[in-house]
């Protein structure tokens, strides 16, 4: 293999690896607000305030939000570098 070809191949697993952590930290959040919204469903049956429980929801989905967004850019950019590796490979 060319360097420039290890060069595409190591963006490539360094993106692929970014994108792994990047969906345990989704899958956690996930499992966070799912937790939150079983402890607001009990509270709220025994009448008691669960205003916090919403903002930490809140603050929950807007950091989903951003990671989802980073997911995207992450999942364009291993496309892109295997367009550019099977372009090196055709040369």
């Amino acid at each position: 293999m060319s360097p420039k070809n290890d060069s595409v191949d190591l963006k490539l697993h360094m993106t692929v690896k970014s994108l792994a952590v990047l969906q345990g930290k989704i899958i956690c959040i996930l499992n966070e607000l799912v937790k939150k919204a079983d402890l607001l469903r009990e509270k709220e049956e025994s009448g008691e305030a669960a205003d916090h429980l919403l903002g930490m929801m809140s603050d929950n989905l807007t950091e989903l939000l951003e990671l989802f967004e980073q997911r995207r850019g992450l999942r364009n950019r291993i496309e892109n570098l295997k367009k550019v590796e099977k372009d090196q490979m055709k040369r």
